[in-house]
């Protein structure tokens, strides 16, 4: 079994150290900057063009389960996106793929709109479906869902598979605002062909703290951002350093030396 070393420790010392100075401003009111991100910025016009029009929104959940930590970012959009379309009276449709994430989907509605006061409006036997747990059955159920109820908008967030495609075109040959989010980067392309919006890569976690401005997660956020331009500093000097042990760049700097003399 490998043990950490004293360099290992520091560094953990030292990120621990910034996380919390980050948390404790934050706990202090002072609320980290947060760049706009295009696809989560755009969420409150596609809900509104939905409303425009008097058609549903349609949100897509993903292929993981409760377990990850994809379902828990998914599940925070929801809710952001819930109460948009609750405060603007539009009609909402969450499509869930897998079995343990229905209940919490389901919850999070409820609390979205009791958080609106529109508890009473809220039926989960018509907006929370659960569709089916085979890739094929859930995107074709997806996409006839969107025809069926001519969705105004139509968002895809949580992790999807090769049936990406298949779930998103009717909505893009329709012509309704679509966006999608995907840690991953296998699907990507396919949102890229069939959607106005894509969050791609870390930019699909980085939405909780975008939306919700809790300070707590923002301030988190950044520290994290902060540790990996440290990390990466790290591994560039690394990079150097060993460039520099070689007996030709070690030649090389010689060189420089006897030409500056």
């Amino acid at each position: 079994m490998q043990h950490a070393d004293g360099f290992t420790a520091i560094l953990m010392a030292a990120f621990a150290t910034l996380i919390l100075a980050f948390l404790w401003r934050a706990r202090r009111g002072r609320v980290a900057y947060v760049r706009p991100i295009p696809g989560i910025a755009s969420l409150e016009e596609a809900v509104g063009r939905a409303t425009e029009l008097g058609r549903p929104v349609i949100f897509v959940m993903g292929g993981s389960d409760i377990r990850d930590i994809q379902t828990h970012a998914a599940l925070s959009v929801l809710s952001h996106v819930a109460r948009l379309a609750a405060r603007l009276r539009t009609p909402f449709l969450t499509l869930v793929k897998v079995a343990n994430v229905f209940p919490f989907a389901e919850e999070v509605l409820r609390e979205a709109y009791k958080a609106e006061g529109l508890l009473d409006q809220f039926s989960a036997d018509q907006q929370v479906r659960f569709l089916s747990q085979d890739s094929i059955v859930y995107a074709m159920s997806a996409g006839r869902t969107i025809e069926e109820t001519r969705a105004g908008c139509a968002i895809f967030y949580g992790t999807f598979d090769f049936t990406s495609l298949l779930m998103a075109e009717p909505g893009a040959q329709m012509g309704i605002i679509q966006i999608a989010g995907d840690p991953g980067l296998a699907q990507i392309p396919f949102f890229v062909c069939t959607c106005d919006y894509t969050i791609i890569g870390e930019e699909y976690f980085a939405a909780g703290a975008y939306l919700s401005r809790d300070p707590t997660m923002r301030g988190t956020l950044v520290s994290q951002d902060l540790i990996k331009v440290l990390l990466a500093g790290l591994v560039l000097l690394g990079t150097v350093c060993a460039q520099f042990a070689h007996p030709w760049a070690q030649a090389v700097v010689e060189f420089f030396m006897r030409y500056k003399r």
